[in-house]
Formats: C-alpha cells, sequence, structure tokens
C-alpha cells in the first residue's frame, strides 16, 4: 500500500456544497413557525420513540477526557465482533470514508454508487470528496460495472428495503475482484441482528474490500450522544481512526452508550414493544394515513413506515396539512416517512388524524367516513 499518493483520475476538492436536509429538525420549524410549533407530535425522525432510559451520570464524567476501552469491550460483546474504530456518529465514519480512499485505495476509479432514495449524506460525502456519484435502483446494477466504492443501505432508510445475504456476498466478492469497497450502512438493522453482515459475513481475516457501519441512534433512541461504529480491516483501522482524532466521542457518551449496549433485558422488552407498537400503528392509525396520502402504497419498518405518493407536490400539499394539526413527518421527493410512535402517542396522533380527515372531508368531501372511527 503507497500512502499520500492522489490518483490523477479524481477531481477537485469541494466543500462548498449545498448539505442536504434532515429530519428531526423540529427546533427549526419551531424557529420557522413560532408557538403553534411548540407542541407538535415529532415523527420526523425515525429514532426509537420508546429510546432506552438514561440516567443520571457522575459529575466527573465532564471532567475527564474519553477513553473507549470499556466501550469497545462492551460492543463487541453486542455486536459479536469488536469494532475498529468508534466515531461521533456513523455519521462522523460516513463523512471520513472518502478522504480515507481517496489518499489509500489503490484503484483510478472516480465513481461511487449510491441507492437513489436513501440516506442523503452519503452521496453528499463522496461529492465533497471529488468522486462521481452514480444513483443505482436495483443492486444488480452494481454487478456490471466497477466502481471505487459502492453503498447498500440495510435496511434502507426510507424504502425499507433489505439486502438478501446472498446478494450482498455477491457484492462482496465483486468488490474483492475489481479493487472497490463495499460500505453496507446498518445503522436500523438492530431490531433484526440476524440480518446483518456481522452475523453472516464471518470470513477471517476481515475483507479490505467491506465497511460495515453501525448506531446507537436509532434502536436505542440515542442520536443525540453521537457514537457510531465502523468494522473493517486493520489495513484501515489506524488511518481511519486518525481521520477522526484522538477523542471524537465525549466521555459522558461512551459511558451511557456502554451501559446501553449492556442493557440486556431492555433490549428484549424494546424488541417485544416494538411489534406491539406495530401492531397497534397498523389497526388504529395506518387506515388514516391511508386515506389522507390517498395511497397505500407503503413499506413498513420496525422504527418507520414510508408511504409513496403520486407526486413530489401531493407529498408536499399533505405534509402541510399535517403540520396544521400538530404533526410533523419526514418529507422526502414524493414520499413521507412517519416513525413509529411511542404507545402513549397513539391516542393524541389518532386524534390528530381524525380532525384532519373531517375538515378535510368537509371541504372536498373526499374522505371515506368509515376511517373515521
Amino acid at each position: 500500500m503507497s500512502a499520500g499518493v492522489m490518483h490523477s483520475g479524481k477531481t477537485a476538492v469541494n466543500l462548498a456544497l449545498t448539505a442536504p436536509k434532515h429530519g428531526g429538525d423540529l427546533a427549526y420549524w419551531q424557529r420557522k413557525v413560532g408557538n403553534d410549533a411548540l407542541n407538535w407530535l415529532d415523527l420526523s425522525s425515525a429514532c426509537n420513540r420508546e429510546p432506552w432510559p438514561v440516567p443520571s451520570i457522575a459529575p466527573e464524567l465532564w471532567m475527564n477526557l474519553p477513553d473507549q476501552a470499556a466501550l469497545l469491550d462492551e460492543a463487541e460483546r453486542y455486536f459479536s465482533r469488536r469494532p475498529s474504530v468508534v466515531g461521533a456518529g456513523s455519521q462522523h465514519i460516513i463523512e471520513s470514508l472518502p478522504p480515507l480512499l481517496r489518499e489509500y485505495q489503490e484503484t483510478d476509479s472516480t465513481t461511487v454508487c449510491v441507492p437513489r432514495i436513501g440516506y442523503q449524506e452519503h452521496a453528499f460525502s463522496w461529492k465533497k470528496w471529488g468522486y462521481e456519484v452514480v444513483y443505482y435502483d436495483d443492486l444488480t446494477d452494481l454487478l456490471v460495472q466497477d466502481w471505487a466504492a459502492a453503498v447498500v443501505i440495510h435496511p434502507n432508510n426510507p424504502t425499507g428495503e433489505w439486502v438478501a445475504s446472498e446478494i450482498l456476498s455477491t457484492l462482496i466478492a465483486h468488490a474483492e475482484e475489481t479493487g472497490g469497497c463495499l460500505v453496507v450502512d446498518e445503522a436500523f438493522i438492530d431490531p433484526c441482528p440476524e440480518r446483518s453482515v456481522l452475523f453472516h459475513y464471518q470470513a477471517a481475516p476481515w475483507s479490505e474490500a467491506v465497511f460495515v457501519l453501525r448506531s446507537v441512534g436509532k434502536f436505542f433512541g440515542l442520536a443525540g450522544a453521537r457514537v457510531g461504529f465502523a468494522f473493517c480491516a486493520p489495513r484501515w483501522q489506524l488511518a481511519l481512526s486518525n481521520l477522526m482524532g484522538p477523542w471524537p466521542v465525549s466521555t459522558a457518551s461512551l459511558h451511557l452508550v456502554r451501559l446501553a449496549l449492556a442493557d440486556v433485558s431492555w433490549q428484549a422488552q424494546a424488541l417485544l414493544a416494538l411489534q406491539v407498537r406495530q401492531t397497534a400503528f397498523v389497526e388504529r392509525i395506518m387506515p388514516k394515513f391511508n386515506t389522507i396520502f390517498d395511497s397505500q402504497d407503503s413499506v413498513l419498518n420496525p422504527l418507520f413506515i414510508t408511504w409513496y405518493l403520486d407526486s413530489e407536490d401531493d407529498a408536499g400539499r399533505v405534509f402541510e396539512m399535517l403540520h396544521h394539526v400538530g404533526i410533523h413527518t419526514r418529507l422526502g421527493e414524493g414520499w413521507i416517512r412517519v416513525a413509529l410512535p411511542a404507545l402513549d402517542e397513539m391516542d393524541a396522533l389518532n386524534s390528530a388524524l381524525i380532525r384532519l380527515l373531517k375538515t378535510a372531508g368537509s371541504q372536498t368531501q373526499g374522505f371515506s367516513r368509515g376511517q373515521l372511527a
């Protein structure tokens, strides 16, 4: 491996691009709308609405410099494999991979493949570092071309699409043969750990072509802790760690996430609670959203539900309608994602949707009275 060689095919770095928008932006809307938004039900972020209960922490944790050893030990038990690096959320690792591979990857390819619909920071991070981003619609498209890197979001946010283990194995083999790197983002996989690459991929040594990203922001509901993990080959570990710096995560966050990963009883309870909540949502809430969206084209994930509408205009119109009854969702290009509510949020959500259906129904007579129960 030769360090410090910039491949001539790569274009200039451009750090002045306009950043994507995200859910979990209730504070922005409160500033924009004012007091009317203070009591909105925020279902715009797909983080667990019944998060791991954060305990009080000792004040001295704010005085001590971070040490990752205890968290890495607990993470090794939780993931059944020791993480290579810990970062400030998986976002920190997403940001670090392009400069890492730009400097050290032994390929002249400038192409990075990302899903057309998916977490937008993947494409954005590669664009900033001079890569040509190509969007794919089907994973099999990745097998007929060479790429410096390809991103697979497993399961995809917001489409909910899962990737079969056989396809992942084929993609890994393709990356190994062509000198590319496969980046698998598993931020939403905790409710189904048996589907993880970490569960199925047992190669030793770990392939230099594979990066797996994990996070505690979604299932544990600890997005504010800013803790994420990367699993990669030893070849990359030192350079990736150096890119992220000596103390990327606070002492308090390291401590709390270690406790969360160790809390096996809460994890079991949370998995059961997700099933109960999804059942309640499907039975009580989903028919009303189907009517409001005028669409049953939706996908269920343990932590969110995404609807596809006829057009971007329709999605934008309904997004604003929901604001009028105090519901904040995630608006995409022709789709709306709704976080699975907490059980104690179901009644308020149900009542708000009924108000919207009655109001819109009286104006357009387009809603079925059967949906108002």
